[in-house]
């Protein structure tokens, strides 16, 4: 299957990764020059530089032939963009979003977008279907184990706690898919500041979650 995804960071670099060992025809796009650079030396994927909400790069990285195009941008509206320009110019047939806002699912659906990942509402069901023990939860597993969903609240005397999470030294194969603070979710962008008493929401290889629990946790 030839993807085309649509972003930078973590979530696309562990993606891209997985898609191709299951034998998939990957390219990304992304407007930032030096995560371009970065991710084409790390992955074995097409890399295009530019902005993915111009109809000339999207050609560029072979949309006219693609069967699904994934866009993994922190702004709703040019996930909603990008897919439509996929679907009306070039044929996509699937494309898949990432909606930030669960208020604007409705409108993705409106306008066709064939799949919609609502991060919020992912991250709620799973916290609400966990079972808490203590400070660290065993969320889920995926891929038989191969990978670990978890969620750790940020002690006061962790190295994490009052950083943002650009400032704090992690393995680039671990992920924060999202913070709870009083009740409410958010995603996590590199300036977002992390509070003791936080719930941290981490994506991970199960061999590093001790590696994350020291952080976030306090714990040696």
């Amino acid at each position: 299957m030839e993807i085309i995804l649509v972003g930078g960071g973590k979530l696309i670099y562990h993606l891209a990764k997985k898609l191709i060992s299951k034998g998939h025809f990957v390219t990304i796009i992304n407007k930032d020059r030096k995560l371009a650079d970065d991710l084409a030396r790390e992955i074995k994927a097409t890399v295009v530089f530019g902005d993915a909400a111009n109809k000339k790069v999207l050609e560029d990285a072979g949309a006219y032939k693609a069967d699904n195009l994934v866009s993994l941008t922190q702004k709703d509206h040019s996930n909603l963009f990008i897919c439509k320009m996929a679907m009306d110019y070039f044929g996509v047939e699937r494309t898949t979003a990432l909606v930030n806002n669960p208020e604007n699912e409705e409108l993705f659906n409106i306008l066709g977008i064939t799949g919609i990942f609502n991060v919020t509402d992912l991250i709620s069901s799973i916290i609400e279907q966990s079972v808490i023990s203590e400070d660290v939860s065993n969320l889920t597993m995926i891929e038989e184990g191969k990978l670990s969903i978890f969620q750790v609240e940020v002690a006061p005397h962790s190295a994490a706690a009052g950083k943002e999470i650009k400032e704090i030294d992690l393995p680039i194969s671990i992920v924060l898919g999202g913070i709870v603070r009083n009740g409410d979710i958010s995603i996590p962008r590199g300036g977002s500041k992390i509070q003791a008493g936080d719930k941290i929401v981490i994506i991970s290889l199960p061999e590093e979650q001790a590696e994350a629990i020291k952080v976030f946790g306090g714990e040696e």
